[in-house]
Order: C-alpha cells, then sequence, then structure tokens
C-alpha cells in the first residue's frame, strides 16, 4: 500500500506551501487534509527524506498513524489475529489516557490515523473520545467497524458529531448465509440497520461526514454476490462500494489459498502458478517502519500491524518517557538496520500477506456511490 508518493506530491506543491492543502488517497479512497500548519508542512519533508536514506532513527515524525483501539472482537472471523483467535497477547481495550499522550506527542505532525487493526474499535466505550481528541488536531481520522455493535440514533450522531472522516463497514456477503461463514457471529442485517443509522445520522445534521465504505472482501464463497452487495450499498445509501483481495496469512494456516481465493482472477492477492494453488513471486518493497507508527491496545509501538505477537515492540509508551524516544529507540533501531525493505527473517515479514501482491493496494477498487443512482 503507497501512500504520499513523490510524483503525486510534486505538482501539489505550491498549493500544499501556500494554502496548506494536500489531496491523497488511503485504501482508494479520496482525502484532502486542509490547514496544515508549517510545523507540519516542514515534518512532511523531513520524514519524506526516510524513504531515500532509510535511516536506523527516522528523520522527523511519522505523518500517518496506525492506532488499535481493541484488540478483542465480536465475531469470530476465521483469518484474523484478534486474541481470540492467536491468544498472542493479553486482551486489551487501549486506555483514552494513553491515546491522549500520543497524540499530545505525535499530533501536530500527523496527518491521518487510521483507528483499527486486530479488533473492533467499536467495543471501547471510549472511541467517541478518541476519535474527537484526534480530530480536534486536524487529523483525517479514518476507523472500521464489522457493524455488529449496535448504533441507536444517540450512537450514530455520537459517530457524525466526533468528527471521524471516513468509517468503513465489512460486509461480506449479500445474505446472510453468505456473509456468516467469514463473519461468524455476525448478523448482516444488524450491520445494514446500522448503517441506515448512520446515514441518517448524516442527514439530520446535514453532514457529509463520515464517508461510508461499504467494503466487501472477495473470496471463493461470496464471489458471485459482489454485485447483489455493490446495488445493497446504493440502497443504504453508501458513499462508496470497494472491494478487498482476502488476506490470507499462512501463520493461520498452510492451505488457505484452496479454501479462500476467488475463481475470478481480477480479485486474486495473488497470481499463481498455472494450475497450481503456488503464487508467483512479484517485486516487493515495503517501507512501512519509516513511514508509519503503530500503536497497539497495550500501549506498545509496534514494527507493524502484523507484529501480531509484539515480538518486536520498540517499547511502551509510559508516564515519562516521550513518543519519539520509543519511535526512535534502540529496539526500532535495531529492527530498521535488519530490515532490508522487507526482505528478512522476522517472523511477520516472512509471511507477509502483500509479498508477491499483484496489485499496487488491497484495495482493489472502490466505487463512488452517485446519489442520482440510490
Amino acid at each position: 500500500m503507497k501512500i504520499f508518493k513523490f510524483g503525486d506530491i510534486v505538482p501539489q506543491l505550491p498549493n500544499l506551501l501556500f494554502r496548506g492543502r494536500l489531496k491523497f488517497k488511503f485504501e482508494k479512497l479520496p482525502y484532502e487534509a486542509k490547514n496544515i500548519p508549517w510545523k507540519k508542512k516542514w515534518n512532511f519533508f523531513v520524514a519524506g527524506l526516510n524513504q531515500f536514506f532509510l535511516p536506523d532513527r527516522p528523520f522527523g515524525y511519522p505523518v500517518i498513524a496506525q492506532v488499535e483501539p481493541a484488540n478483542i472482537c465480536n465475531l469470530e472471523c476465521p483469518l484474523c489475529f484478534t486474541v481470540s483467535r492467536t491468544s498472542s497477547r493479553k486482551p486489551t481495550l487501549l486506555p483514552f489516557q494513553t491515546f491522549k499522550k500520543f497524540i499530545d506527542e505525535t499530533g501536530d505532525y500527523l496527518l491521518l490515523i487510521v483507528l483499527w487493526n486486530w479488533g473492533e474499535p467499536f467495543l471501547n466505550p471510549d472511541i467517541f473520545k478518541i476519535i474527537e481528541y484526534a480530530a480536534s488536531k486536524n487529523i483525517i481520522v479514518h476507523s472500521s467497524t464489522n457493524g455488529n455493535v449496535r448504533f441507536d440514533d444517540a450512537a450514530a450522531d455520537k459517530i457524525v458529531d466526533s468528527g471521524l472522516t471516513s468509517l468503513v463497514f465489512g460486509v461480506d456477503g449479500a445474505s446472510n448465509e453468505t456473509y456468516s461463514i467469514y463473519r461468524q457471529g455476525g448478523d448482516l442485517e444488524r450491520v445494514k440497520e446500522n448503517i441506515r443509522a448512520v446515514v441518517r445520522a448524516k442527514k439530520r445534521k446535514s453532514s457529509a461526514f463520515p464517508m461510508i465504505n461499504l467494503r466487501f472482501v472477495a473470496m471463493k464463497q461470496n464471489e458471485s454476490e459482489l454485485p447483489l452487495v455493490h446495488r445493497m450499498a446504493k440502497d443504504l445509501e453508501a458513499d462508496y462500494f470497494a472491494v478487498k483481495s482476502v488476506d490470507m496469512p499462512t501463520n493461520l494456516g498452510q492451505n488457505l489459498d484452496q479454501a479462500y481465493r476467488p475463481e475470478t482472477e481480477t480479485y486474486r492477492r495473488y497470481e499463481y502458478e498455472d494450475n497450481t494453488f503456488k503464487r508467483k513471486p512479484k517485486p516487493f518493497e515495503c517501507m512501512r517502519p519509516w513511514k508509519r507508527i503503530t500503536l497497539d491496545a497495550l500501549g506498545e509501538v509496534i514494527s507493524c500491524e502484523y507484529d501480531y505477537k509484539n515480538l518486536l515492540s520498540f517499547g511502551q509508551i509510559g508516564n515519562s518517557k516521550p513518543v519519539s524516544d520509543v519511535w526512535k529507540s534502540d529496539q526500532g533501531k535495531t529492527f530498521r538496520r535488519g530490515f532490508h525493505k522487507g526482505h528478512n527473517d522476522f517472523y511477520h515479514c516472512k509471511t507477509c500477506t502483500y509479498k508477491d501482491i499483484q496489485a499496487e493496494d488491497c484495495i482493489l477498487a472502490a466505487y463512488p456511490i452517485s446519489k442520482s443512482s440510490q
């Protein structure tokens, strides 16, 4: 997944420098950062040097953060590293005070924050405070939900009032029978009602945000229902319908491609050797340890979201330890020195599901939904 590419930034330099505005896409959705102060602009350029020099201790501060509000979930999706499936970490909800410290020390530099990892963000009772606090620092806030935490009108109002920029709803089937094959324990009708609740709140408040993205993970068992889910997104008045290739981490099994790979080649994450399930090698470069800071629910800065065992933590955010010291710690320095753009023997890099990917992004397409078509 590439963001803030050099060729996309150069034409926008006058707009960024003199108007404090920057347009970019993340997961194929369009965003625009506005009123960017000089401190954040300067860091954007300084941090951009990291991709050319790859220092052991990064220049500046990260411009993207991924934060895990909860590492627990109310569903049992078979390809997810939530603690209910892997038992690799202590089940935890991120305390608001930990998040506040993180934002107080990084918020002046961040352009985008992604609020999810291995768990359902809306199980955290502080999620609205978390979103609101990040948004108050002029950060674009992007989150995701499986849609099975009930959003009544009051909760939907809070979502709209919080300043959330975009919200993904995972919908992997047009029928509850198909949907529940992967979203085990989920209820499609509950998801649809929650989407309706947020749409109603947006209308009540005459708000364009959050952008609602109904996302479909294309798999063997549901690919035939993709057109029906696209139609559903229109009927529910979502803003976007996105198609994602299925994540099949070999840590969770060796025969996942046989079980989940779609028949339709354009929906596949990988190309395969003829008549086999062997993935074809593709060129691969990863800049994650320089471009994105990842904070897990335990308050640890980890090397990547796929470090689901916390074996390669850069350190824990403490009351007296600045976030920048953790980001540039000796543990982080050692990790980056041996990283080699993702080609190494670290456990999560060896089985990284972005390796050998045939498209530039795991999001295959994101279709804007015209209001006239609803």
